[in-house]
This record gives C-alpha cells, sequence and structure tokens, in this order.
C-alpha cells in the first residue's frame, strides 16, 4: 500500500471516530446528564409557626430556604367575618409557603424538622410536598447542583 492509499485509509478512520455522544440529532433527545439527587421540598404552613420551622432548618443544617407569604385553603375552608355590619366569607386564609432545595439524603431529617416544627394538632397545619430537582445552578460561581445548594 503507498503514501495515497494510507493517507486515504488514515483519513477515513479519522473521519468515523465522531464523538456521536454530544451531537444531538433532530428529534433526538439531548445528551444525558450525570444524575444528580436533589429534591425541592415545598411546606405551606401556619404564619406564626414560621420561626419554629425556620430554626429547626436550621438546627439540622439547612442553609436556605426562599419564603412566600400565601394564601389558600384545604380542609380548613374558609372563615365568615363581620366588616361593618355585613357578614362576609374569608375563602383564602393566609399561609407561608417554603421552598428549600435539598440533597437526597437530607430528605427524611428536613421533612421530619418541618413536621415537628410546624403541628399545632389542628385543622389547618399545612401540607410537605417535594419533587425531584434537575438541576441547581449558583448565579454567582457557577456552581451546579449540590454545590448550588
Amino acid at each position: 500500500m503507498g503514501w495515497p492509499d494510507q493517507a486515504a485509509d488514515t483519513l477515513q478512520s479519522q473521519t468515523l471516530r465522531l464523538d456521536l455522544s454530544r451531537v444531538c440529532f433532530p428529534g433526538a433527545s439531548p445528551p444525558i446528564r450525570e444524575k444528580v439527587f436533589m429534591k425541592l421540598v415545598t411546606a405551606i404552613i401556619k404564619p406564626f409557626k414560621l420561626d419554629d420551622v425556620r430554626e429547626s432548618l436550621s438546627e439540622i443544617g439547612v442553609q436556605g430556604i426562599t419564603v412566600t407569604e400565601v394564601k389558600g385553603f384545604g380542609r380548613q375552608k374558609g372563615h365568615t367575618e363581620l366588616y361593618r355590619g355585613a357578614e362576609y366569607v374569608v375563602d383564602f386564609l393566609p399561609k407561608v409557603k417554603i421552598d428549600v432545595a435539598i440533597d437526597d439524603k437530607d430528605l427524611d431529617r428536613v421533612i421530619e424538622a418541618i413536621t415537628k416544627a410546624a403541628n399545632t394538632g389542628k385543622i389547618g397545619d399545612g401540607k410537605i410536598f417535594v419533587v425531584n430537582l434537575e438541576q441547581a445552578i449558583r448565579i454567582r460561581t457557577g456552581e451546579t447542583d449540590t454545590d448550588a445548594i
């Protein structure tokens, strides 16, 4: 085999060594990221229990939470109020929503901390929702996933 044939074989074999793991064809799924196990825990609680829950989460090492004032109702429904002699129904009750992004391994401890701190034993204590968190990014540093939470 002469020089031109060897060069052609080399070129052909190099051409066939495409890294298809980063190529996304139309209609195909994007490349698979390494699986990271994080959860987003959302708790809806009575407003006066916020400090207790924040303290309880802090004690187990939770570094940050997001708190939002919300209104809603569940089994507790609303209640009737009197204003200037007129009776009206208040459908939505004030609540506090707490969002916490955590490493999957901390889930049971976080749920226990919120449950113990928010529990009054009465209707309307709230709910906890847990969803998988696919990705987290710290804007300032670019850190991702568990390093960002």
